[in-house]
């Protein structure tokens, strides 16, 4: 065996000590055993009387007790002489004795009474890390432990888990996630955490585990079982991307193996549990599974081997105890309904009249029926079910059910007849009153399909039978459709084979029922076995022709088991194959407990014999691992452990030559062999040689006695040889094996098992010595059960092994009772103890050191305690003096505790190693020594307190006779100073009465003046003011109808001429196309041509000379501009290079409209060749169309281009008039400023005015600054810090001088011309135009040159219906290619900014929909949207997610403002409107998976943080909780200070909040984000620290109280106040874990205050409370209280909160109302398709703000442009 952290020169000194104890222990152990014993006595004589000296008054032990095993005392008396010691223990007025004299306690005779653990240690999870570690503590432990409703403790390596009988909550599927991935002891114990560890030492040093289930029947070996299988396959299903097999779900589903494993439980469970006393569900075989891993780690196949099947359960079963569960399921299918009624009357289990049969109606059923609370129908689905998932199809499932029909009605087959002579026959026997009116119901039914194939013909044969047996035995023929003669016939005959002839004899009615039932087991063996194969071939995914070598490999072996069958299914060429294929495998084995009962027999011989071998293997187990630590831990003068080896025991049982084994299969090949001379050979072969370990019988000499490690067992020898060999006749095996049906033949079709002739070969190595030639025998039972153990032993040697015992706590089955005195029994059975014995005769108790000074250093001087000078320094020399000075300080404190007792206590490297009893000697050392601080500090406390009392009462005596002796002479002042004040009081009153009196009547006269007085101005002032009003209301009247009729007559005129001229321009229009028809209409359109390309010339000219002047006159008026107001040079010089670059583009338009004249002029002479051409051909070929239509054409493009460059001249002139109207402007402004200086009054207002003018072309200079942040963006990583050298100058034309536009009213178009959706207001003409999108140097061109202007809205209707590159334009530009921009310190980003994407895909919609382009719509938004999921599906930063997450939302509210703002009923625009509102519902899902993406990526970088960083981080000053966990850390490392603090999760929160902040996400949003981290905290907190006892204390609850109060600060900081109600639970635990819980009030005012938690949870949390010190444990009456209350709601309540809420979560979010579409687009981005489009629509904006000003109109509405 060898240790699970691989080869090493320790392993191999362990491996050859343990070799070599072994050896010297078989041989000859009564030697060093004794010298063992001498050195432990003289280790332990000084203990003793330490002890002695050390119990006082109050100190409680244990005493024996029949009723409860032991029982707690209190020491009430001691006395203690020289030679004897007395002590007087008392428990509720019951009076222990204990006297000894000190010769008898140092010699070991007699010792102390066992020591209870103090107070602080009850209820702990480990029973090894017990201070007092005894058999009456261990099972104390258990009792408090099963009683606050923990069923699952540790003791050592091995898990204890005591069957509750009731529902707990430890199985959800939120405790399975919670332990994986979880070191073992980092939670609460438990089997998962068993499985775990398990799993974990598979991965971790590649070594195959076996998880070892045992206990005695009832203890809940199977269930536990269940939900290791269970754990295996549903906590790692995601390990390395999913399972071996085909995936049956979508994500998180279990693969096809790990489903068909689920479903192995349910078969298993039918065919081979039972009812029995003790278990309703007891499985009545061993079972170990063997799931096999892959190199990813995936479960890819598993593998089952079964053991020792209880045969004989089939054909008897003791009172009140059932058959199988199978039976009872078919007989409840067909009374319910499951069956069809066919089907029931071909089985023979429904009657005529539709009467189904019932258990009571067969013999192999009628002991026992239904169990309370289990429907069998409903199992009988489950199990259907399950054998349709592992391959067995609903053809086969018939079968199977009519072999089992069959064994039912094998039954009922009576038997009668007497002696050999007269011969049995198939009758109404004795036993045909169970099975009478089956069988006539089966004959009835049997006659009713008569003519039905040959069950119809067997049934009628079967209705004309004389009796009930016949009638059975026809039934069994049909069913299994063999011979029925030859059945009826060698059912009650035999025959014999001698060398000569075959002589068929007679049998007894004895020998033919003994028949009958091997049959029945021998079937039904078979088909156990070919289930157990059938579901091998299924979980191993071989094919059907890999295991025909394995099909009938069990049918021997099953045919030479007795009682019980062996290794079932053995394993095929294609199982070997896909064994060897299997990387590592985990083995589970549920195998029976150690059995002992009245009447014992060949089973619980067997079963006690295996856990012999298994004990024998945990033992030797468990004193590896003990002397492993001690090498390791480099131990000095420490002995071997003595451990009680049972290897006598097993050479008893197993020996060669002659063994129990060996003589029982010698027994049973004689002819005359019987069980009488069986056990006069064992009393004659083992009565003197093996007495120790065998005991004769007292009375009869047909029993033996077995010593076995857990108790010695009496043995009826009675059935052991008819049960080893029991086989079948070969004649009744043939006939079965010529049956027709498939499935019988299958099941029954070999005659040799491998494991059998490997059995078989093995015992005849064993006797070399009778090398005869004869014919091969069957192997026994007992050689096959050896063989398949040795072959168990091997596997579980080849392992690590994990040990669970299953204990069950009361006989009763009753919920949460505990018997003590069963228990007890089986804690020894179990092996439990004996892990206890061995680390008790080492050292149990060991503490790290740091934690061990840490807790004991009070036990010497503080300057001891001083860290040396060189413990600090880095290094691993740093590191191993720092060591060493723990190592010293560790011995000096105990020198100092325990100075004469130095054999009890071993330091090692890392941990101080104690004997039993040690730990709580130097634990009341150091409680003591508090004590005596606290009473020392209490002390000088009170002291101070009483002086300062005496001192306070004095001073307040003084304080009083001043206040007293005061207040009298004040009161004599007083009424001295009262006497002179009433003088003078009256002397002053009489004084102030006669003066109001005189100044009353004065203010009377002249009130009466003012009155008079303003009575007449008001009157003249309402006069004139009617005067000035109804002057100025003739004069705005008198103007307002001038204006109106003026605005008429210009309407009218400019609509006259507009007609006229219309008019004009069509008979034009006509003439010249006339004229074009004719060949001589060529030489004046040339003419005209070069006329008008002069008129340009001359044109162009003019414009040179205007440009010209205006630049001089410019220049002028920023001189005089300059002279008259010097505090404005700023603001001048702005305006100034405004101009400049205005001048230089209107030079640059002159340069290409020049560029474009001389290309016309190229043209003309090209045109004018071409006409002479066209000349030459005409002359030569009048006819010739084609020339004609060629010129025509060249025509066209000719007087295209003249029209274009007449367009272009047209802007030229427009923006000579605007650079005229702006320099006017300019200059009035200027005039007018220079008038205000010299107005005092309204000077500031002029000033106001100018500075905002200032601030706007400032404002608008720093927005063209977007093109260097842009490019300073790319140029910054993640975390904000610059990547490379920023030189971006300003591009050309980007920085124009703002000068304040005019606002005026916009107003609609009249009605025929108005679109069904209004658009979104965009940027103003002035805006544009100092906007960097602006193109003032030309046109939008593009990548070819290709220049794009949108002059109506024709042109711009048909680019965005026909324009394929704008779509792709907008993917490229705007998705595809666009690289977000970062966080950084050197720019400053708004909205628009960040959010343009997201306005200019809405404003091509918006534009799409007023042109009703339903199919453009869809498209542009489907590939925008698929764009966008494609770039956030990795979610590789937080930036580019809230970027995109911002953006969508921003995108969604565009399209709902436009379509909420939309009030058209016409039906032409539904289909856009479909298309729009198809794109919000796509829109909303893209938020909704960007958002839920991003969340979960959060909540995955985040949980790391969780724990470290709210629960374990000790940020409070002076609550220090690392004492909390130091009885759970006894066996681990000290305590470690935790590197994440929670600094880093608010470090983390800062960084989320400010991307998100940055990027402009919607408040709600930021707001639900931080919310979802909240619900991770308080749900990630709130699982952990309920299932780990370390953080339940009070200190750890007052450490987690800050953290959370530090997050709701931020929370509240940042305004999501709000979302600290997902903290509410998270802090009721906490506040739970600071609350008293010592009385009934505690348990009101603990449910008042958390009443978010249900009960389970306070439960659960109470139970694993951990006191610390001067805390009372919770026990008694509190936890029962507790209890009482969630009673009640347990079995609905959850103890862990739901992890998966994300999943089932909604996005709810109100899209905001946009006010206005940015057409901003940043300088460095081409898109000229889409600069066009924004142009058109500023021009288009421009155009109706000049018309509204010249027109009006009753659509006025107010528009704005720009930013809102």
């Amino acid at each position: 065996m060898t240790s699970s952290s691989g080869g090493g020169s320790s392993e191999s000194v362990i491996l050859a000590e343990l070799e070599a104890y072994a050896k010297a222990s078989n041989k000859d152990s009564a030697k060093p055993r004794q010298q063992q014993q001498q050195q432990q006595q003289q280790q332990q004589k000084q203990p003793a009387l330490s002890l002695i000296d050390s119990t006082m008054a109050g100190t409680r032990a244990f005493f024996a007790d029949n009723e409860l095993a032991w029982v707690q005392a209190v020491l009430r008396e001691k006395s203690v002489s020289t030679s004897q010691v007395r002590m007087v223990f008392d428990r509720e007025g019951t009076e222990y004795r204990f006297e000894a004299t000190m010769e008898e306690l140092t010699r070991r005779h007699k010792t102390l009474p066992p020591l209870c653990n103090p107070p602080v240690l009850e209820g702990i999870d480990d029973l090894t890390n017990l201070s007092h570690l005894n058999e009456p503590a261990v099972l104390h432990n258990l009792q408090v432990r099963y009683s606050m409703h923990n069923i699952y403790t540790y003791s050592g390596i091995v898990l204890v888990a005591l069957n509750p009988f009731a529902h707990v909550p430890l199985y959800s599927q939120d405790t399975l996630e919670a332990y994986a991935g979880r070191m073992r002891g980092e939670l609460e114990p438990h089997l998962f955490a068993i499985s775990e560890d398990a799993f974990q030492g598979m991965v971790r040093d590649k070594r195959n585990q076996t998880i070892i289930v045992s206990g005695e029947s009832g203890a809940g070996k199977t269930m536990s079982a269940k939900h290791i299988m269970r754990y295996f396959a549903s906590a790692h299903e995601g390990v390395g991307g999913g399972g071996g097999g085909e995936e049956t779900g979508g994500a998180g589903a279990i693969s096809r193996v790990e489903e068909m494993i689920l479903a192995t439980n349910p078969v298993l469970e039918s065919f081979g549990n039972a009812k029995t006393t003790r278990n309703d569900n007891s499985s009545r075989f061993g079972k170990f599974l063997e799931i096999r891993f892959s190199e990813r780690h995936t479960i890819e196949a598993a593998f089952i081997r079964t053991y020792l099947l209880e045969r004989s359960r089939l054909v008897y079963q003791p009172a009140t105890e059932r058959n199988y569960h199978v039976f009872y399921q078919l007989l409840q299918a067909a009374a319910s309904g499951d069956l069809a009624a066919a089907e029931g009357e071909r089985l023979g289990l429904v009657v005529d009249g539709g009467r189904a049969l019932t258990w009571r109606d067969f013999a192999f059923t009628s002991m026992s029926g239904e169990i309370p609370g289990v429907d069998d129908a409903v199992e009988f689905r489950t199990t259907c079910d399950a054998l349709a998932t592992i391959g067995v199809g609903r053809a086969q499932q018939a079968q199977i059910h009519s072999v089992l029909a069959a064994l039912l009605h094998v039954g009922n087959i009576s038997i009668s007849g007497g002696s050999e002579r007269v011969g049995a026959s198939i009758g109404d026997g004795a036993e045909g009153g169970a099975g009478a009116g089956a069988g006539a119901g089966a004959g009835q039914a049997g006659a009713g399909q008569a003519g039905a194939g040959q069950a119809g013909a067997g049934a009628g044969a079967g209705a004309d039978a004389a009796t009930p047996g016949e009638r059975a035995c026809q039934r069994v023929v049909d069913l299994l459709q063999i011979d029925g003669a030859l059945f009826r016939k060698w059912l009650t005959k035999r025959q014999i084979v001698t060398r000569s002839e075959k002589i068929v004899s007679n049998m007894t009615r004895a020998q033919a029922l003994v028949v009958r039932d091997s049959v029945a087991k021998f079937v039904y063996a078979h088909l156990f076995d070919w289930i157990v194969r059938t579901i091998n071939r299924s979980l191993l995914g071989a094919s059907p022709s890999s295991l025909s070598s394995s099909s009938a490999a069990a049918s021997a072996a099953a045919s030479a088991s007795a009682s019980a069958s062996a290794a079932a299914p053995e394993e095929g060429p294609g199982e070997m194959a896909a064994a060897a294929a299997a990387a590592s495998f985990i083995g589970v084995l549920d195998i029976y407990g150690f059995e002992h009962f009245e009447h014992n027999s060949f089973e619980q011989f067997c079963i006690n014999y295996a856990n012999e071998k298994l004990q024998q293997n945990f033992n030797r187990h468990v004193f590896k691992l003990e002397q492993e630590e001690y090498h390791r831990e480099q131990l000095k003068d420490w002995t071997f452990v003595d451990f009680q080896d049972n290897q006598p025991c097993i050479d008893l049982i197993e020996g060669k030559p002659l063994g129990i084994l060996s003589l029982l299969d010698e027994e049973s090949r004689l002819q005359q062999g019987s069980d009488q001379t069986f056990a006069e050979k064992l009393i004659k072969q083992f009565g003197s040689s093996a007495a120790g370990f065998f005991g004769k019988p007292r009375f009869g000499s047909d029993r033996f006695t077995i010593r076995h490690y857990a108790h010695s067992v009496e043995y009826a020898a009675e059935g052991f040889i008819d049960k080893n060999k029991d086989t079948v006749p070969d004649e009744i095996q043939n006939v079965l094996k010529a049956s027709g049906d498939s499935l019988v033949r299958a099941v029954l079709g070999s005659d040799g098992a491998p494991q059998a002739q490997q059995a078989q070969q093995a015992q005849a190595q064993a006797q070399p010595q009778m090398a005869i030639v004869r014919a091969a025998r069957k192997p026994t039972l007992g050689a096959v059960f050896k063989h398949s153990l040795a072959s168990l032993m091997e596997t579980i040697e080849g392992t690590e092994s994990h040990y669970i015992r299953c204990i069950k706590p009361n006989e009763a089955k009753a919920a949460w009772a505990f018997d003590a005195p069963m228990v007890l029994a089986q804690l020894r059975a179990c092996g439990v103890l004996e892990t206890i014995r061995i680390s008790c005769a080492g050292y149990p108790s060991r503490v790290a050191l740091p934690e061990f000074i840490r807790r004991y250093g009070v036990l010497v001087a503080q300057a001891q305690l001083a860290e040396p000078p060189g413990s600090g320094s880095s290094g691993s020399s740093g590191s191993s003096s720092g060591d060493a000075w723990c190592r010293a300080l560790a011995t000096r404190i105990l020198d100092a505790a325990f100075a004469a007792e130095r054999g009890r206590f071993q330091v090692g490297l890392t941990k101080v190693f104690f004997r039993a009893g040690m730990l709580a000697l130097i634990e009341k050392l150091r409680v003591e020594r508090l004590h005596q601080a606290a009473a020392a500090i209490q002390r000088l406390v009170r002291a101070f307190q009483q002086r300062r009392r005496f001192v306070l009462l004095r001073a307040a005596a003084l304080r009083i006779q001043r206040s007293v002796r005061g207040r009298q002479a004040r009161r004599r002042f007083h009424a001295a100073r009262r006497t002179r004040a009433a003088l003078t009081i009256q002397r002053l009153a009489r004084g102030r009465l006669a003066r109001v009196r005189a100044r009353e009547r004065r203010a009377a006269v002249v009130r009466v003046q003012a009155l008079a007085r303003g009575c007449l101005a008001r009157r003249a002032f309402r006069a004139a003011r009617r005067t000035r009003a109804a002057l100025a209301i003739q004069r705005l009247a008198r103007r307002c109808l001038a204006r109106r009729a003026a605005r008429h007559e210009l309407r009218m005129v400019t609509r006259l001429q507009a007609r006229v001229r219309g008019a004009r321009a069509r008979r034009e229009l006509r003439r010249l196309r006339e004229e074009a028809r004719s060949a001589a209409h060529f030489k004046d359109v040339t003419y005209k041509l070069e006329g008008k390309l002069m008129v340009l010339t001359r044109q162009l000219d003019e414009s040179q000379a205007r440009a010209a002047q205006l630049s001089d006159r410019l220049r002028r008026a920023l001189d005089d501009a300059h002279a008259q107001r010097a505090a404005q040079d700023a603001a001048i010089e702005r305006a100034t290079a405004g101009l400049l670059l205005r001048v230089a583009d209107l030079e640059r338009a002159k340069a290409a409209a020049d560029a474009q004249c001389a290309a016309l002029a190229a043209e003309r002479d090209a045109a004018r060749a071409d006409l002479d051409a066209a000349r030459l051909l005409r002359a030569a070929a009048d006819a010739d169309a084609d020339a004609r239509e060629r010129l025509e054409a060249k025509l066209a493009e000719l007087e295209a281009e003249l029209a274009a460059s007449r367009a272009q001249l047209a802007d030229v002139r427009a923006q000579h008039v605007s650079q005229q109207q702006l320099q006017l402007q300019l200059q009035l402004q200027h005039a007018s400023q220079l008038q205000l200086q010299q107005q005092d009054a309204k000077a500031a207002p002029s000033l106001h005015r100018a500075a905002s003018g200032a601030d706007l072309a400032a404002s608008s200079i720093k927005r063209s600054d977007t093109a260097s942040r842009w490019r300073a963006a790319a140029g910054f990583s993640a975390t904000g810090y610059e990547l490379a050298d920023q030189q971006a100058n300003l591009p050309n034309g980007s920085a124009g001088a703002g000068a304040g536009s005019s606002s005026s009213s916009n107003r609609r178009p009249p009605p025929h011309q108005q679109p069904p959706l209004p658009p979104l207001p965009s940027l103003s003409p002035t805006e544009r135009a100092l906007s960097p999108s602006g193109n003032l140097a030309g046109q939008p061109e593009d990548e070819d040159g290709a220049v794009y202007e949108l002059r109506s809205e024709d042109e711009v209707r048909e680019m965005l219906e026909r324009e394929e590159n704008l779509i792709t334009e907008i993917l490229n530009e705007l998705i595809g290619d666009l690289q977000v921009p970062l966080p950084n310190l050197d720019a400053e980003y708004q909205p628009p900014d960040l959010l343009f994407p997201a306005h200019l895909i809405g404003l091509c919609v918006i534009k799409m929909f007023q042109y009703n382009l339903a199919r453009r719509i869809d498209r542009l938004l489907m590939s925008a949207i698929a764009r966008v999921q494609k770039k956030t599906a990795a979610f590789e930063s937080d930036y580019t997610s809230a970027f995109w997450l911002s953006n969508v939302f921003e995108l969604l509210s565009i399209i709902k403002t436009s379509m909420t703002e939309h009030q058209s009923s016409s039906h032409e625009y539904a289909d856009s409107e479909r298309a729009m509102n198809d794109g919000m519902q796509y829109l909303e899902t893209l938020l909704s998976d960007i958002y839920f993406g991003w969340i979960k990526d959060l909540q995955k970088r985040f949980v790391k943080f969780i724990i470290p960083g709210v629960v374990e981080s000790e940020a409070l000053p002076g609550f220090t909780a690392s004492d909390s966990g130091f009885f759970n850390r006894l066996m681990g490392t000290g305590p470690r200070e935790s590197t994440v603090k929670i600094e880093n999760v608010l470090s983390f929160f800062n960084h989320i909040w400010r991307t998100m902040e940055f990027y402009y996400v919607d408040r709600a949003i930021m707001r639900q984000i931080m919310s979802e981290l909240l619900c991770n905290i308080g749900v990630t907190a709130f699982n952990n620290i309920i299932m780990r006892r370390n953080f339940c204390s009070w200190k750890r609850g007052m450490q987690i109280q800050y953290n959370l109060t530090r997050i709701e600060e931020w929370c509240k900081t940042h305004s999501v106040a709000d979302a600290t109600r997902n903290l509410d639970r998270l802090l009721q635990l906490v506040k739970l874990l600071q609350l008293q819980k010592s009385t009934d009030q505690d348990i009101d005012i603990m449910f008042e205050v958390c009443d978010l938690l249900n009960p389970a949870q306070i439960k659960k949390l109470l139970s694993i409370y951990a006191v610390s010190d001067y805390e009372n444990p919770i026990v008694g009456p509190v936890m029962n209280e507790v209890t009482r209350r969630a009673a009640p709601s347990e079995k609905t309540d959850k103890i862990l909160l739901d992890t998966n809420d994300l999943n089932d979560q909604v996005l709810y979010l109100t899209a905001r109302k946009v006010p206005a579409i940015e057409t901003y687009i940043p300088p460095e981005f081409g898109m000229p398709r889409i600069r066009a489009l924004v142009d058109s629509q500023t021009d288009m904006a421009y155009d109706d703000e000049a018309d509204d000003d010249m027109v009006p109109s009753e659509y006025d509405y107010p528009v704005t442009y720009g930013h809102p």
